[in-house]
C-alpha cells in the first residue's frame, strides 16, 4: 500500500499499532487496528457492494485500442459496455478475443491504418491501454502535434475521429515521471486541444480491487467538455474490504469456485531448481548461502540495490509481484511459493483474475505474454462500473436513443433487434402483471437430437440459490425467478435457452424459456409477498449438455452471464 517492511516493522517495534502473531508465527497488524493509514480506512469505510451493483441504463456502447488479450476489454464487458470494436496488431491476442468473445468485432492489424471516422458519434465511450514511447517537446505549446509519432497519438486521433463522450488512457505508473513529467504534460495539453476535460490521473494499486497482486495502473479519464460543463464528474472506485492472496488464487473460496486448474506452465532446468530448492517461501537470494548467492547472481551479485527480484519465491498469504511476461526470468523470478517450480499458464491468468474459462491461443511463451501484458480483469470491472454510473448520470442529462444499431451496421453490416429494457425497480410498471415479454414455442420431439439445437440462440446462464435447488439437481425444473435486481444488459427480447448455475459446481443442464413474463413468487409459494415483483422464465428441460458439471465465472453481477449457445458448446 505503499508503506515499506522497515517502516511497518518500525511500527511494530515501537507500538505505534500493536503487533500480532497468526498461527505460522508471523507478525502483522490486524486492519481494524490501522484506521490512520488512509488506504486501510478507505478499504474498512468502503462502499464496494454497493458500488458493485450499478447496472447501467442502457447499453453504452465502446471502442477498445491496443487490446491484448482481453483483460481490460472482458473488465468492461462484465461492468456492462458493449463493444463495437476492439484493434489489436498482435495475431495470437486477436485469436485469443475471438476464441472467448466470438460476438466480438475484433480488427487485426496496425492502429495506422484504421479509419475511425464512419463511427463518429455512434459510440459512448473509448479507451486503450497506449505503449508509452518518447515524445517530442520541438512545439511551443506541447500539444497533439508534440505526440506525432507515438501511439498516443493514434488514441488521440480515434478520439478526435470517433468523439465519444468520455474515453479513458492506462498506461505503468511511471508515466506521470517521464522525463520529469514533461509527457504527461505534453498528453495534458493534447486532451485539452481535443475538447476534454481530464480528470487529475490516478495510480490505482491493483490489490485494493480484488485482485491478488502488486500491479499498479496509472488511469487517465477524460470527459468531452460540453458534458463537463454541465456539472457530471467521475467518481474513483472504492477499494474491496480486504487484499487478496496467492491462497485467494489458488483455492476454492471468494475469488474462484473451485480451486486451480492444471495446465501447462515453463520448467527451471536441473541447476536452477537446485538453487531455487534453497529458497524459503516469500524469501529471495538474500536467504540463500554466500557461495550460492556469487554463483547464481554472476555480475550482479556486486551492483547496488535490492535485486530482491532474483532468486525470488512467491508467498501464499501474500499478494504476488506485479508478473512480467514470463515467470521464469532470472531478474524477475516469480516461483510458485510451495513447489519449485515457476507459475502455470492458469496460475498466471488467476493472478490477472480471468475466469478459468478464458483461453489464450498461441503456444506457452505467447500466453505468458498476453496475460503478463493484461490488465487484471478486476481492476478493469471495477473501473468500469464506476464509468457506467458516469454514463447513468450522463443518460439523465441527455437522454437519447441508443446509437447501437448504426454502431453494428458499420461493424457487422447487419442491424441486431430491438433492446428490451428493465426498470429493475419498477418491474411491474413497465411490464403488466402476467404480460409476456418473451414467448417461444416448445418443439416437442419423441426422440431429442442434438444437432436439432440452434447454437445461435441466445443462453443466459443464472446463478440458483441454494433453497432452490432440489428441482434443478433433478432436471425437473419448471420456473426460475430472477433477483429483485436483474441487468438491464440482458436482451430479454433474445431469450431463448437457459442454464442453470449450481455454486460450487457450474453448469450442466439445458433447458428452454418458453415465457418470460413479471409475475411474482407468491404465484408459486403462498407464503410470499403478492407484491413482490419478479421476471419468471416458466422453463422446460431440454437436454444434459456436458457429462458432469463445468465451473464457469459469471459475468454479470457474478449472477448472469447472457451468451449464446454456440459459446456454451465451445467449452
Amino acid at each position: 500500500m505503499g508503506t515499506s517492511l522497515a517502516t511497518a516493522q518500525k511500527w511494530g517495534e515501537n507500538g505505534v499499532y500493536p503487533y500480532h502473531k497468526n498461527e505460522k508465527g508471523k507478525e502483522g497488524f490486524y486492519m481494524e487496528e490501522l484506521t490512520d493509514v488512509e488506504p486501510v480506512k478507505k478499504m474498512l469505510d468502503t462502499n464496494w457492494e454497493e458500488e458493485f451493483h450499478v447496472a447501467p441504463l442502457r447499453d453504452y456502447t465502446s471502442v477498445e485500442l491496443f487490446a491484448g488479450a482481453g483483460g481490460l476489454a472482458l473488465g468492461m464487458h462484465m461492468a456492462g459496455f458493449r463493444h463495437v470494436l476492439l484493434n489489436e496488431m498482435d495475431a495470437m491476442a486477436c485469436e485469443t478475443l475471438r476464441r472467448n468473445h466470438p460476438e466480438w468485432n475484433v480488427l487485426e492489424g496496425d492502429i495506422h491504418k484504421v479509419d475511425f471516422t464512419p463511427l463518429r458519434d455512434k459510440v459512448d465511450f473509448l479507451s486503450g491501454g497506449f505503449p508509452c514511447q518518447a515524445f517530442s517537446y520541438a512545439g511551443k505549446k506541447g500539444g497533439l502535434n508534440d505526440t506525432r509519432g507515438t501511439l498516443f497519438f493514434e488514441l488521440a486521433r480515434a478520439v478526435k475521429e470517433i468523439h465519444p463522450k468520455v474515453f479513458m488512457g492506462e498506461n505503468v505508473k511511471g508515466l506521470l515521471s517521464h522525463d520529469e513529467g514533461k509527457t504527461l504534460e505534453v498528453i495534458r495539453n493534447a486532451i485539452k486541444e481535443l475538447g476534454y476535460t481530464l480528470v487529475e490521473p490516478r495510480v490505482l494499486k491493483a490489490i485494493m480491487y480484488q485482485v491478488p497482486q502488486k500491479r499498479e495502473r496509472l488511469i487517465l479519464v477524460a470527459i468531452r467538455n460540453d458534458i463537463y460543463e454541465r456539472g457530471i464528474r467521475f467518481k474513483w472506485p472504492d477499494p474491496y474490504r480486504r487484499v487478496m492472496t496467492l491462497r485467494d488464487a489458488f483455492f476454492c473460496g471468494e475469488l474462484f469456485d473451485k480451486d486451480v486448474p492444471e495446465s501447462e506452465g515453463q520448467l527451471y532446468p536441473a541447476k536452477k531448481a537446485r538453487v531455487m530448492e534453497m529458497v524459503p517461501e516469500g524469501g529471495d537470494w538474500r536467504d540463500l548461502p554466500v557461495d550460492v548467492q556469487k554463483e547464481y547472481m554472476g555480475g550482479s551479485f556486486h551492483l547496488g540495490g535490492g535485486k530482491t527480484g532474483m532468486a525470488r519465491r512467491l508467498s501464499m498469504d501474500e499478494p504476488s509481484l506485479t508478473l512480467t511476461c514470463a515467470p521464469a526470468q532470472k531478474q524477475t523470478e516469480r516461483c510458485h511459493p510451495t513447489e519449485t517450480r515457476p507459475l502455470t499458464v492458469r496460475e498466471y491468468a488467476r493472478i490477472q483474475t480471468f475466469p478459468d474459462n478464458w483461453e489464450f491461443e498461441g503456444n506457452i511463451t505467447d500466453q505468458y505474454k498476453q496475460i503478463g501484458n493484461a490488465v487484471p480483469v478486476n481492476l478493469a470491472f471495477a473501473i468500469g462500473r464506476s464509468l457506467i454510473r458516469l454514463f447513468n448520470e450522463i443518460e439523465a442529462l441527455y437522454p437519447e436513443e441508443s446509437k447501437i444499431e448504426e454502431a453494428d451496421k458499420i461493424a457487422h453490416g447487419m442491424l441486431p433487434p430491438t433492446l428490451f429494457e428493465i426498470d429493475m425497480f419498477n418491474m411491474h410498471e413497465q411490464y403488466p402483471k402476467n404480460a409476456n415479454i418473451v414467448s417461444n414455442p416448445y418443439i416437442r420431439r419423441k426422440r431429442f437430437d442434438i444437432s436439432a439445437l440452434d447454437d445461435s440462440k441466445n443462453v443466459l446462464v443464472s446463478l440458483v440459490p441454494d433453497k432452490y435447488i432440489v428441482p434443478y439437481n433433478n432436471q425437473r425444473a419448471k420456473a426460475y425467478f430472477t433477483g429483485k435486481k436483474f441487468p438491464s444488459t440482458v436482451k430479454l427480447n433474445k431469450l431463448y435457452y437457459f442454464m442453470p448455475y449450481l455454486k460450487g459446481k457450474g453448469i450442466r443442464d439445458l433447458y428452454q424459456i418458453e415465457v418470460a413474463r413479471v409475475g411474482t413468487k407468491h404465484e408459486f409459494t403462498k407464503a410470499a409477498d403478492e407484491d413482490d415483483f419478479r421476471l419468471v422464465f416458466e422453463i422446460k428441460f431440454v437436454t444434459q449438455l456436458f457429462d458432469d458439471y463445468k465451473p464457469i465465472k459469471l459475468m454479470i453481477w457474478r449472477t448472469y452471464t447472457d451468451t449464446n449457445l454456440r459459446a456454451i458448446l465451445a467449452m
